[in-house]
């Protein structure tokens, strides 16, 4: 106990305020200053990291387009009362609106489901005990269950994404402010702080393709906790006697499904889902990103040297190629989880509809008064 007052700071809160930005590969971002009006960030002017604009959405995708900076996501970032918040919503190929992302989606399906199973308890129970409404909430039909599942993981891959892009960001404003903007090679301390987020990638989209798996497995028929993944369900179909889904036709369509190269009747999986397989096992199984000499350093490199465009560049080095960069590499195969898993939210079956919360769903308000401190 501190009992010289002189000696106690108060602790420095951040005031409110919010942040609307648009991330795209090489560490490259655009925020909104008013409608239509978008600030660049950064850009090399007279040896220092600036920002500049504005420029018009129009503009800023002629610029992107020119520069090869593919869009990755929305990002309404801010405080409020002190405290920080950020949602995060990925471009989803050949959609038009992006306010609501796939993990929303999932989550609204899960909601769904789950809103009049808890209306039903709640009216057959006046005071519930928090034991049996926790066992209420937990008891969940399959189908709410792994919907449940995929949003988390969905999210938790959107988070990945989120603070890899933030990593770029960061290093291309750091080599900027060093004046190395000529391919120098350069590492530091947060390295691993990006060798965390990028398994973490890996883990969660994995995780989110397998519980789409075990979806489609309960929805024709199979036992869901047997054929948990995505590699026992298309272990277990038969070209001959394919069930008839419309979220197993999905993956046939897409070409995430094909037939098996080598064994006459069964089938594989392919395309997009074959390869980011391929590279999470690598880097989950095998080894961890980062393990390699060449994956430890980033540099930046020009766009558009004359108007002071550039980009971060870190290697990812699988398969003996090591000129890919690790950014458009995940943003690559995050855009194709991301298109997958939205549509299979729309064509599930299942209600989308975001939840809407009427005084009849609330089940119990505490009203504090500010300036009465918490117990």
């Amino acid at each position: 106990m501190v009992k010289d007052l002189s000696q106690i700071i108060e602790l420095p809160r951040q005031t409110d305020g919010t942040g609307f930005y648009l991330h795209f590969t090489g560490g490259f971002r655009a925020a909104k200053v008013t409608e239509d009006a978008w600030r660049i960030e950064p850009v090399f002017v007279n040896g220092r990291a600036c920002a500049t604009g504005p420029l018009t959405m129009t503009q800023l995708q002629t610029l992107t387009k020119q520069n090869r900076f593919h869009a990755i996501a929305f990002q309404r970032m801010g405080w409020m009362d002190g405290v920080y918040h950020s949602t995060w919503a990925p471009i989803v190929p050949e959609k038009a609106n992006h306010s609501e992302g796939p993990a929303e989606l999932w989550s609204h399906i899960a909601g769904n489901i789950s809103r009049p199973r808890a209306k039903e308890f709640f009216e057959s129970i006046e005071r519930p005990a928090e034991e049996e409404f926790t066992k209420a909430m937990d008891d969940k039909d399959p189908v709410e269950a792994l919907a449940r599942y995929i949003s988390l993981s969905l999210r938790s891959m959107d988070i990945s994404v989120e603070q890899i892009a933030e990593h770029y960001n960061e290093q291309l404003v750091n080599h900027m402010a060093a004046g190395n903007v000529e391919g120098q090679r350069s590492a530091n301390t947060l390295s691993q702080t990006l060798y965390a987020h990028v398994h973490s990638f890996f883990l969660h989209l994995g995780a989110t393709r397998d519980y789409l798996g075990a979806l489609i497995a309960h929805r024709v028929g199979l036992d869901h906790t047997k054929i948990d993944s995505m590699a026992r369900l298309v272990g277990k179909l038969r070209q001959d006697n394919m069930p008839i889904d419309a979220l197993l036709g999905l993956l046939t369509t897409s070409g995430d499904i094909t037939a098996h190269p080598e064994k006459v009747g069964k089938l594989a999986v392919s395309g997009w889902m074959e390869e980011v397989t391929s590279i999470r096992n690598e880097l989950v199984h095998k080894r961890p990103y980062g393990s390699k000499s060449n994956e430890s350093w980033g540099w930046v490199a020009p766009t558009q040297k004359e108007a002071g465009l550039y980009r971060y560049f870190r290697p990812l080095d699988v398969n003996g190629d090591a000129k890919q960069d690790l950014l458009d590499v995940l943003h690559h195969h995050y855009a194709r989880c991301t298109d997958l898993l939205h549509k299979a939210a729309r064509a599930s079956g299942n209600d989308t509809a975001m939840m809407h919360i009427t005084d009849e769903d609330v089940i119990s308000l505490e009203i504090r008064n500010p300036g009465k401190p918490d117990v």
